[in-house]
């Protein structure tokens, strides 16, 4: 399984953030099972917070016997996670304590295998507020704490078939109380099967509120205080579950959870950071004072993460193909933002048309194909390499919707996708992603050479020469790409972009309209 993370940073206008969404990317999960080789073994784990220790929490538990205790030192771009590490301790079966010695940042070794554990670990909010969404912190009233990066990492099981983790405990100060997607199983407790997907909020003036949706428990968390109401963003995110359900037939999960907090470091007004893990999203927002303006960033992320639910946290697919769960994610996100209303079609185009820009930008940007570029990501950019992969998904839409006189669309290859997993088991366990993803895009015949072309070899996109057999017009102003509707169209194109959301009676007045 996957978690997927976003970044928004300041924006001047609806869409400006929308090609800086990849800049975090997918990264693969290592799943903290609590097992020793060939013998998996449930683990259960308090989590205490100590009256008045703000940013530090203790850790205690037991698990099967080992002598390696190995803690995660880097994810999703953050560092040294594994100095945050303190006063590790490590008891043998008998309770009789074991010494154990450092042997690098967050790795340590005991003289003898042990199966009980306490450390405690600090939880200072990270330098980098963007940061603040992937990994644990604590503040003063509030806190979100992560097991991928709290817990240890023992070797001897990477799976991801399901197997049920235990039980996490909290034991909190008085007024604070703790949320999660997890099954909740007494006050403070919960039962976790992923430990890599469970994330907790704590705090001391948490709001919940609820809706079912299609099927499907839809909970928001919400902390602060915004220029909407709660139940502004519960109707969004289930306006933006119900279109995304359109695409897929059916819904990711029994349950999800939207956590909706402020930083924990002083942001600007229009800065966001989001994540997604499991059936969790994570959404860190700055504070717009107009509700229109808030409500606008708001979506944005918002759009993007929970299509996440389905893909690529539903299909569990092997294999890194972020090129694809991330940048046809922004674009497919872009399209529902104009289904709703979130994004005006000219918008829209901006987005594509920036997404162009930023690829172009890239340093060996059209030296390797998509697929080898996302390997590749930490050294040619994450964003040149997510920016491509919308372009490209923008070019595969427009083709296949032209192809096939409005048939069939890039959903058909999300419908495809998911009965793939499916059909295969829950997780997709043993389907390589990239071998997937192909072959749905390609299931059409006449899309076969354009999945050769454009995703499995390296190439030059030419957008101009791309663009106007579909009635579209990509303009150079100086290193700014421009994407505007052509002044005639064809019935065949006008068709085309009105599926698109294209409105020709909005256009200027001064245009010449096609009878």
């Amino acid at each position: 399984m996957y978690v997927s993370s976003s970044t928004g940073f300041p924006i001047s206008q609806r869409i400006s953030s929308l090609r800086r969404w990849a800049r975090a990317g997918c990264f693969a999960v290592l799943l903290f099972c609590f097992a020793s080789v060939g013998k998996a073994q449930r683990a259960n784990v308090t989590v205490s917070v100590a009256p008045g220790s703000p940013g530090r929490v203790t850790i205690e538990g037991d698990t099967a016997l080992t002598k390696t205790w190995s803690f995660r030192n880097e994810y999703a771009g953050v560092s040294e996670l594994g100095g945050r590490v303190e006063a590790l301790k490590v008891f043998g079966s008998a309770g009789a304590e074991i010494s154990v010695k450092k042997i690098a940042p967050g790795q340590f070794e005991a003289a003898t295998p042990a199966s009980r554990f306490r450390y405690d670990v600090s939880l200072a909010p990270p330098v980098r507020a963007s940061d603040a969404a992937r990994v644990s912190w604590l503040h003063t009233d509030r806190g979100l704490l992560m097991l991928a990066d709290l817990l240890p990492v023992y070797p001897g099981d990477g799976s991801h078939n399901g197997r049920e983790f235990g039980t996490v405990r909290f034991k909190l100060p008085d007024s604070w109380v703790v949320h999660s997607n997890e099954k909740q199983i007494a006050p403070g407790e919960f039962e976790v099967a992923f430990a890599g997907h469970a994330v907790f909020v704590i705090g001391t003036r948490l709001r919940t509120s609820h809706l079912a949706i299609e099927g499907m428990a839809f909970d928001l968390v919400a902390d602060g205080e915004w220029a909407f109401a709660d139940g502004d963003a519960l109707k969004m995110g289930a306006d933006i579950l119900k279109a995304h359900r359109e695409v897929f037939g059916t819904m990711p999960a029994k349950r999800g959870t939207l956590i909706l907090v402020p930083f924990p470091q002083v942001v600007a007004a229009n800065k966001w950071s989001a994540e997604t893990r499991g059936s969790t999203v994570t959404l860190l927002l700055g504070k717009l004072p107009s509700k229109t303006a808030a409500l606008l960033q708001l979506s944005v992320p918002l759009t993007h993460e929970l299509f996440h639910l389905w893909v690529p946290n539903a299909l569990g697919f092997d294999g890194d193909y972020d090129w694809f769960y991330e940048g046809f994610t922004v674009y497919q996100a872009a399209r529902t933002g104009v289904g709703l209303g979130l994004l005006t079609f000219p918008e829209f185009l901006n987005a594509i048309a920036r997404a162009y820009d930023a690829y172009i930008a890239g340093v060996d940007h059209d030296r390797w194909s998509l697929i080898e570029a996302s390997k590749r990501r930490w050294t040619v950019g994450e964003s040149s390499v997510y920016s491509k992969s919308m372009v490209i998904a923008f070019l595969y839409d427009l083709k296949l919707r032209s192809e096939s006189h409005g048939k069939h669309s890039l959903d058909d290859a999300y419908r495809k996708l998911l009965r793939s997993a499916s059909e295969k088991g829950a997780a997709g366990q043993g389907i390589d992603g990239n071998d997937a993803v192909t072959t749905a895009l390609g299931s059409n015949s006449k899309m076969q050479d354009f999945v050769r072309r454009f995703i499995r070899a390296p190439v030059t996109v030419n957008l101009e020469q791309e663009l106007s057999p579909y009635g579209l017009r990509a303009e150079a102003f100086g290193f700014r790409t421009r994407i505007a509707v052509s002044e005639q169209l064809s019935r065949a194109q006008r068709d085309l972009l009105r599926e698109l959301g294209y409105n020709d009676s909005a256009r200027s007045p001064n245009r010449k309209k096609r009878t």
